[in-house]
């Protein structure tokens, strides 16, 4: 057994008390560290979809291998985990001892610290202390340390905090994660953007500015509510775009996204240096050095994780530096300050851009909390699934950073004269400390450290990812599947719902060959082929059978390692993203429930591992049972799938379901010469006509697409947002808040007020749930033309009126161009085209229920359902209804009302007791008029969407086995 594997395969099944311990801890473990990464992953900054996929292929590789999860957990991990891994633990006092015992060899933790992981394991329950006692001789009381290290007392200190949110009332929470996220490093160039109109009319644009947002901001909360992918935590912000506005939305997105961390990258670089030249002279091509080198660092060890609550601690803690900074300048204020400035157009003052050419822009790039609002739903949601708590706390979040953005206005603009505020090139914070002296230079050193310095990092981070997901890649993976218990799902990346999807199961041995099922799902049809894998086979053979395949960039290479009728082992090689679905703790012989078994079955199963096939005869004499009773036995664990029956000449014999044994470690030369098969083409004429030049080129992109080549290709745009700041500073070309102001006109005019618009407009035709609130007025469509327009006109206005460098112009005005013409499409592409969802659903937390729902154009709308079950059909008339016994169910059709819905979407999924959403395995037929399509909903994540008619139309959905033929 190798170092890093924590326990073989002979010792997963051996069946002794002490190694069933060690199985079942690891399994606790297993989960945890999958729990924990996935709470990181919904908490992170702009986290997605395809690095969650591959976070869970790793998990998926390192359990099927027997090797530690990616991700240690700590024992605060395990403690906040004990509700959901406490179901693995069987209902055994020894084992429940054993299992502690091994717990407190690896950690070390205090009685009153573990409440959760004692009731798991029924610590306090006098057999299990017994057991303890009679396993380790002594007292289970010596398991606890008498007291906790400073560093122990520190790690619970954090765990605490850092489950926070879950702690809060959901409406308090989504204030404060609002305010937390949305607090803009934009503030330290305000009373510079409103000098020349001055504090009070810079509040007034404020205020004006902050109500459209605060709308945009219920827009966008409530998109995101009738989001189900967003609702059960399995989506982020690029998938809500796609779902509602389609792939010219998410490119436009993705252009948006990127263009505004470059942007917000180089007006905190910017802004940093300046200002740490003038409080402590450190030069600017040092700090700028410095800051870099501190980015790269981070980004190359891979140990920058952006949460949720991290960004909200550190808001917390800029906003306890900010307003004592604005108390002492409330101390020095002048009312004449306050009044000063000029409006054109007012008071007979006359028309000058100048004066306009800082403020709009400024003021826009403060409220830029929209896409943070998809983090907000992912944690207060699951709590409060009617969306109030979601919709009226980020309004509400919003409404108090005005207020905070108009007291620092206030404060800064009335203690410094606009005359020294106006043509500032770093921020507000330098003219203040000249006025009031060294205790703003002190406090202003640390805000620009912790709100600039961190700003740098996040935004490069986020801008490092966001290149980083986008370049091509071929993914590598060895993965087992179990004969009919797991299926691989491979779709190309960034695939909309009509996208192409593969699903390989294996199905045993064909001739001695590894025998595989291959549904292909295109375009609502579903294809089936069964592939034998003689140990190589590629997709091209898969081409010449389905050509519209051809312009679907479809790339698979299977290699089979070792099989068994069990169980294959791949190597697997693709560029599309892969997920695995089935049961984790499935391989062969699932260790979660074997450990479970009565004890009669589980010393049976024991015995048969070392025996191999046994007849019934042998069975007999081993339980000293009677005919009946060992057959009954033996079909239990057979209905269980521990057992399978082997027909035989001289009859029926019964076989363990064998794991896979633990695959050799694959040499790096091997790898590299799969690679080259993988990168060969089909025909060796071919391979022989290549030129010099193609090897050269072919060499040249492998080069460029390694690990390495892809890390060096997504820091370019932070390398180049650097040097344009270097050379800004030294040329002094450029200024914080003209950075900024650019930056909020070219792209928060998108993010904060024209994509909120169309995701509510696309949400209330085709949303998959109905919040409990909706603000009727928000809907309405001189309400959603008027913001939308205005911030359209905002673009043009500065492209053709405000801004007067050429390039700044031409940008804005390709902007509002690019956005109309984006629109334009997304209506053709039948973005806003209304939708039927219909929804069957299986909730499996604690008071959870079945139930049924169809909405149309978001909105309830009752039709035909006919639930049947095997004692006969239930017929309801109605939007929604409960499943009682789900498990019992076996179709349900739907006759849909007349509507002038052209989608349907049909959702079959379960809910966790985590809360997340899992596809169910089925088959929905779709009868509309004379046209009929039957689509895999397992295959497709359960979820399909097809193009409706003018005619009549009903479905039906068939429960189905996992992976049945």
């Amino acid at each position: 057994m190798s170092p890093d594997e924590l326990f073989s395969r002979d010792e997963v099944l051996g069946g002794l008390p002490a190694k069933r311990a060690a199985t079942l801890l690891f399994l606790i473990e297993s989960r945890t560290a999958h729990l924990v990464d996935q709470s990181r992953r919904a908490m992170e900054i702009f986290p997605t979809e395809e690095a969650a996929k591959e976070r869970d292929l790793a998990f998926l590789e390192a359990f099927s291998l027997g090797r530690e999860p990616p991700l240690r957990p700590t024992i605060q991990d395990f403690e906040r985990f004990a509700p959901q891994w406490a179901t693995l633990v069987p209902d055994n006092p020894q084992i429940r001892a054993a299992v502690a015992y091994l717990l407190g060899q690896k950690y070390e933790f205090t009685y009153q610290a573990v409440p959760g992981t004692r009731a798991a394991l029924d610590l306090d329950e006098a057999a299990v202390q017994q057991a303890y006692r009679r396993l380790y001789r002594q007292p289970l009381e010596t398991l606890f340390a008498t007291r906790a290290t400073l560093g122990a007392q520190l790690r619970w200190a954090w765990a605490r905090v850092a489950a926070w949110p879950e702690t809060l009332p959901p409406f308090w929470t989504a204030c404060i994660i609002t305010v937390g996220l949305s607090l803009p490093t934009a503030i330290l160039a305000l009373p510079i953007a409103v000098a020349r109109v001055g504090p009070m009319s810079g509040v007034l644009f404020l205020v004006l500015f902050g109500i459209l947002n605060v709308l945009t901001m219920g827009c966008m909360a409530e998109a995101c509510a009738r989001s189900g992918a967003i609702r059960y935590g399995k989506a982020f912000v690029g998938r809500l775009v796609t779902d509602l506005l389609g792939d010219a939305g998410s490119v436009l997105l993705s252009l948006a996204l990127a263009m505004r961390q470059f942007l917000a990258l180089l007006a905190s670089a910017f802004g940093l240096a300046i200002t740490m030249l003038t409080f402590t002279r450190m030069p600017v091509e040092v700090s700028i050095a410095l800051l870099f080198l501190i980015e790269l660092y981070l980004l190359s060890r891979k140990t920058l994780k952006l949460s949720v609550t991290v960004m909200v601690l550190l808001g917390a803690i800029n906003v306890g530096l900010l307003l004592p900074i604005a108390f002492l300048a409330f101390h020095h204020l002048r009312p004449d300050n306050l009044w000063a400035g000029s409006i054109p157009f007012f008071a007979g003052e006359p028309f000058d851009p100048l004066v306009l050419r800082l403020v709009f822009g400024v003021i826009l790039s403060l409220y830029f909390g929209h896409v943070y609002v998809v983090h907000c739903a992912r944690v207060v949601l699951p709590r409060d699934p009617s969306a109030r708590s979601l919709i009226r706390g980020s309004m509400v979040g919003t409404a108090f950073l005005i207020v905070l953005l108009a007291i620092w206005v206030l404060a800064i603009g009335g203690a410094v004269a606009p005359q020294a505020l106006v043509g500032q090139a770093g921020t507000a914070l330098t003219p203040l400390a000249n006025k009031i002296g060294p205790s703003v230079q002190v406090l202003g050193s640390i805000l620009i450290i912790f709100f600039l310095g961190l700003s740098c990092i996040r935004t490069a981070n986020v801008l490092f990812y966001l290149v980083h997901e986008r370049l091509p890649t071929r993914l590598r993976s060895s993965v087992m599947l179990v004969r009919r218990r797991g299926r691989l799902v491979f779709q190309p990346r960034r695939a909309s719902h009509s996208g192409p999807r593969l699903g390989l199961t294996y199905l045993g041995l064909a001739e001695g060959q590894p025998h595989f099922r291959l549904d292909v799902q295109l375009e609502g049809n579903t294809y089936r082929e069964e592939i034998t894998v003689r140990e190589h086979w590629d997709a091209t053979m898969l081409l010449e059978r389905l050509p519209e395949l051809h312009s679907r960039n479809i790339g698979l290479t299977l290699e089979t390692i070792e099989a068994n009728p069990e169980g294959v082992r791949l190597w697997i090689s693709t560029p599309m993203s892969l997920t695995y679905e089935g049961d984790w703790e499935t391989a062969g012989l699932d260790t979660a429930e074997a450990l479970a078994l009565p004890d009669s079955l589980r010393q049976l199963v024991t015995w048969m591992m070392r025996r191999g096939d046994v007849s019934l005869a042998d069975a007999m004499r081993h339980t000293a049972q009677d005919e009946g009773t060992t057959r009954t036995m033996l079909n239990t664990l057979v209905k269980q799938g521990f057992v399978h029956a082997v027909e035989a000449d001289d009859g029926s014999s019964y076989r363990i379901r064998l794991a896979m044994k633990r695959g050799r470690k694959i040499s790096e030369e091997i790898w590299q010469a799969l690679d080259m098969i993988v990168a060969a083409p089909a025909s060796r004429a071919a391979t022989s006509s290549q030129t010099g030049a193609r090897v050269q080129a072919h060499r040249a992109l492998g080069v460029m697409l390694s690990e390495r080549g892809r890390f060096v290709l997504s820091v370019t745009p932070i390398v180049i947002a650097f040097l344009m700041t270097w050379w800004l500073l030294l040329t002094g070309a450029g200024s914080f808040a003209w950075l900024l102001s650019f930056s909020g006109v070219i792209t928060n005019t998108l993010g904060a007020g024209i994509f909120p618009v169309l995701l509510l407009i696309s949400s209330r035709r085709k949303g998959d749930l109905v919040p409990g609130v909706a603000y009727r007025f928000l809907g309405r469509p001189l309400v959603l033309a008027t913001i939308a327009g205005l911030f359209l006109v905002n673009l043009f206005l500065h492209g053709l009126v405000l801004w007067q460098n050429p390039l700044a112009r031409a940008s804005a005005i390709l902007v509002a161009v690019l956005i109309v013409g984006a629109t334009i499409v997304m209506v053709r592409r039948g973005a806003f085209a209304p939708r039927i969802v219909v929804e069957l659903r299986q909730d499996q937390r604690e008071g959870g229920r079945g139930m049924f729902g169809v909405t149309a154009t978001g909105e309830p709308a009752a039709a035909d359902v006919r639930l049947g079950y095997p004692e006969g059909e239930e017929r309801h008339q109605a939007a929604s209804g409960t499943v009682p016994t789900f498990s019992a169910l076996r179709y349900a059709t739907f006759h849909l009302p007349a509507t002038l819905a052209r989608e349907l979407k049909v959702w079959m999924h379960r809910v966790t007791p985590e809360g997340n959403s899992e596809a169910m395995p089925g088959v929905v037929e779709v009868h509309c008029g004379s046209e009929t399509r039957r689509l895999d909903l397992k295959l497709s994540g359960g979820e399909a969407v097809v193009p409706l008619g003018t005619d009549a139309c009903w479905l039906r959905i068939t429960l189905s086995e996992p992976f049945a033929s």
